[in-house]
This record gives structure tokens, sequence and C-alpha cells, in this order.
């Protein structure tokens, strides 16, 4: 693997090379066995550039055309489902709590009504299932968007919502904030106590206009597969760089619904509906890839 096959999205240039496809990787802890042992490839004149970055940022690299496939926040996917297609076997979800999405805060759920809370800006789709949460409960509440970290967070505002490694780290922690230890709400597991579906929180997707090559998504579905194989190696691997232990992250990775099955189908069309009211589902397009 050369460097010139791996890039961010600020490095990015609009115009491709003759068959090259850009693979936007997301850098969690959670979508570690979707890329094991995965890397660029040059076969056959095909040519793989993997780029890296938050959601938002691939999110938006991906409308904007920039790449050609990545995981999609839910929430932008369902924003643009007129231009986006996902694949049909791909996601990331849970059916009850996600552990690494979660809202910390300084009084009980029940007692945030005219909270201020800060939420992070790497994920459009947890902010937006947070809000779900916050109206389905009744309580009104206002959202700052605020970089994730939580002493910061929680020193200017009553709760703080973050995602990913982050949450992950600081909810096995459970560590005093400013002379407080703060409630933790899981909205994986909110949802779940709502609707009793899973939470599909993102999807592989692609511009209707510009299809993924059977070899793209065979070589993910291949590395899928050997990652859920070798899920105690993975988990092993990635505890070492979050700061966890290898039982926590096992546990955390094994509980991830990788396959877009479709009881997950159902959590985003609900979802969905709780975003725009009235929502033509038949408008949520899957690849036959």
């Amino acid at each position: 693997m050369s460097h010139a096959d791996t890039g961010t999205v600020d490095a990015l240039h609009t115009t491709r090379g003759v068959g090259e496809e850009r693979l936007g990787i997301v850098a969690y802890t959670n979508v570690a066995p979707l890329h094991w042992h995965l890397e660029p490839w040059h076969e056959h004149g095909h040519h793989a550039h993997f780029v890296y970055g938050v959601p938002s940022e691939l999110n938006a690299a991906l409308l904007a055309g920039t790449i050609d496939l990545t995981l999609m926040s839910s929430a932008e996917f369902i924003r643009h489902r007129r231009d986006l297609i996902a694949l049909p076997d791909f996601s990331i979800a849970t059916l009850g709590p996600v552990y690494s999405v979660t809202l910390f805060h300084k009084r009980p759920w029940r007692d945030l009504q005219g909270a201020s809370i800060a939420v992070s800006t790497d994920s459009a789709t947890s902010v937006a299932l947070l809000d779900v949460l916050l109206r389905e409960d009744g309580i009104d509440a206002t959202l700052h968007p605020m970089a994730p970290n939580l002493d910061a967070m929680l020193a200017e505002h009553d709760a703080a919502l973050l995602i990913g490694d982050a949450a992950l780290v600081e909810g096995v922690a459970r560590r005093e904030v400013h002379g407080v230890t703060p409630h933790l709400t899981d909205l994986g597991e909110a949802w779940y106590d709502h609707t009793r579906l899973p939470f599909t929180f993102a999807v592989w997707a692609y511009r209707a206009e510009r299809p993924p090559s059977p070899r793209m998504v065979a070589k993910l579905r291949a590395a899928r597969e050997a990652g859920l194989g070798h899920l105690a190696e993975v988990a092993a691997d990635a505890a070492q760089r979050a700061g966890v232990t290898p039982d926590v992250m096992l546990r955390y990775l094994a509980n991830f619904r990788y396959h877009l099955m479709p009881p997950d189908r159902d959590g985003l069309a609900t979802f969905a509906q709780h975003l725009e009211p009235g929502i033509d589902l038949s408008e949520l397009r899957y690849g036959d890839a």
C-alpha cells in the first residue's frame, strides 16, 4: 500500500484517474470489523483509493461527488434519499444499547426540560436521534454544536452528547466531571425502549449515478466476514488504540448488527418517519449489488 492510495477528505481532487474508485472509511472503532485487513488495491486496471475522515466529512464528500462509496449517516441518507442508494446488506445498527452514542447529563433525563445540551459536531444522525427522543418525551431543550470534549461541554452546558470512541471511553470510566458524576443515557437503548426496534446509525451509500463496482462490493463483503470471523483479534487491536480492555471492546463490537437485516430496515424506516412525517418510504432505495 502506498501513501498515494490513502488520504483525507481535505486532500481530495475532483478528477479521478482511469479505473479509480474512492472508498470513504470512518475512523471509528465500531467499523473496525468491516475493514479487517482491507487495503487499497490495483487489480486489472482497477484502482481503489481510501479516504479517511469522520462521518460528517465523508458524508459531505459523497454528496459532493468527490468520493464514491462510504458509511453514510442514516439521517443524511434519509435527507438525500433522492440522490443516494444504500448497499443492501451493510449497516451499523444495534438492538438496544450502543455504548458509543451517549448523553452525559447533570440531572436526570426527565428533568432536562429547558436544558442546554452540547452536541458533538461529528455525526448528524446522533444529534437527530437525540432530538427525536427529547420530543417523544415532551422535553424542550436547546442543542448547541460543540467540539467533542466532555469537560469543556459540561463546563458550559447541562448535558453533553458524545459519540464514537470518546463516548465509549467516557462511559466505561464513569468519572466525575467538575465535581459531579453525570447521568448516562444510551440513545440506542432509549430508541429501543420507545420502538422495540433496532436503530440503524449508518448504511453504506453511493450516488445513484455512480454505483460501486462488483469488485469493490466483493472486497468489502470479504473484509467484513474476515473481521467478524476474527472478532477477538479485531477487538484486541482496537482496545489498545481506544484505551479500554479487550473484554470491553469485544462486548462492544459483538453488539453491532452489520448486515442490514429486515428489522434494521424497519428501524431505519421508523426513524425516517420521525424525521420527515409523511415521507414516502419507497424513496429509501437499496441496491441489488
